[in-house]
């Protein structure tokens, strides 16, 4: 097995409930990522397809069912957005977004690309936050505007020149904190939730930031429905509610994990962790550790999302799913197996 072209999962989406879409870096060069599809009863002898993306660090993706969109977003907002069979196919630059790229005007990376209705929405570091535009007849025609207004933080100014001055740059450093969302997510384009160092919610008309039970930075929402959004993150975090009735904090004192992944499945919630995949009921509420019959168990989980009746665990090197009979692993024909 050749070094050269181990991979690590950084995102993944569900095409259909046995086909990933999965966005990956490769371990030795930086600066090329490899998207890729897994897809066993399609493809029953060649299941997984690979195209590398040269100059692209992707960190996210994802599927937008009205339009059968495929959306793959690049750190520093470059976003290629491609139909079945590759048409249409356009790439688009998210304006301002980045740190190195020629768009870049100090505000830092964006991390997540999702569709929510018919719209595209793109979230990142400063509570940048955008929307992607269109006639709604020929794809090229789109643009990706602005929608935080005023909630986005300005662009930082350069940090001081002397590298010596510890005190100028500690003072540098806390007047220009980055507020970062890592998440955006919702039951409607008039009903929006962007999570991370803090929680806004988007009405139709504006953006309003949500009290919440906890300062816990968060990482990850999901949808059940406009009345049951959870939100998870730092130190065990687990929120349950919606913005007009407020959020339950399901944690307790003795979890200790970072969630860094949340989907509904079987009636309960399912949450990736830095430790393992764990399951609550929102009902009970309580928080528990979910082994699987894997051997060994999931080594990570990160991302999270169910389909058709299928979970999904994208885990940076470990990919597994749950038809709610059976676990199956599915090994990456670049990495090491998982034994």
């Amino acid at each position: 097995m050749n070094q050269d072209l181990f991979r690590t999962t950084q995102a993944g989406c569900l095409l259909a409930a046995d086909m990933p879409l999965i966005v990956e870096t490769m371990d030795l060069f930086d600066n090329n990522s490899v998207i890729s599809t897994y897809a066993p009863t399609l493809r029953p002898t060649k299941p997984w397809r690979s195209q590398i993306v040269e100059n692209w660090s992707l960190t996210s993706v994802t599927y937008s069912i009205k339009a059968q969109w495929r959306c793959i977003l690049s750190k520093e907002g470059q976003v290629n957005i491609y139909g079945p069979g590759g048409v249409p196919d356009c790439v688009f630059q998210v304006p301002d977004a980045g740190v190195s790229g020629p768009a870049s005007t100090g505000l830092g990376y964006v991390l997540r690309i999702r569709a929510v209705g018919s719209q595209l929405l793109v979230c990142g570091q400063s509570r940048q936050v955008y929307r992607f535009d269109w006639d709604g007849q020929d794809l090229a025609s789109g643009r990706w505007v602005d929608m935080a207004g005023p909630m986005r933080q300005p662009p930082m100014p350069e940090p001081p020149d002397d590298d010596d001055d510890l005190d100028a740059l500690d003072a540098w450093l806390d007047a220009n904190e980055s507020i970062d969302f890592l998440d955006i997510d919702g039951p409607a384009e008039n009903d929006l939730y962007a999570v991370g160092d803090e929680t806004w919610h988007w009405d139709g008309h504006t953006w309003r930031q949500l009290p919440l039970p906890t300062d816990e930075p968060l990482a990850a929402l999901h949808v059940v429905d406009a009345r049951r959004i959870a939100m998870v993150g730092h130190n065990g975090t687990v929120l349950w509610g919606n913005a007009r009735e407020g959020f339950r904090n399901l944690s307790t004192v003795d979890d200790n994990q970072n969630f860094t992944g949340v989907t509904w499945f079987d009636n309960r919630l399912f949450l990736a962790s830095n430790v393992g995949l764990f399951s609550c009921d929102p009902a009970s509420p309580r928080i528990e550790p979910y082994r699987t019959p894997l051997t060994p168990d999931l080594q990570d989980t990160h991302q999270l999302e169910a389909k058709d009746g299928v979970l999904w665990s994208f885990g940076f090197k470990d990919l597994a799913y749950f038809d709610g009979q059976r676990w199956t692993r599915v090994d990456h024909p670049d990495n090491p197996p998982i034994r």
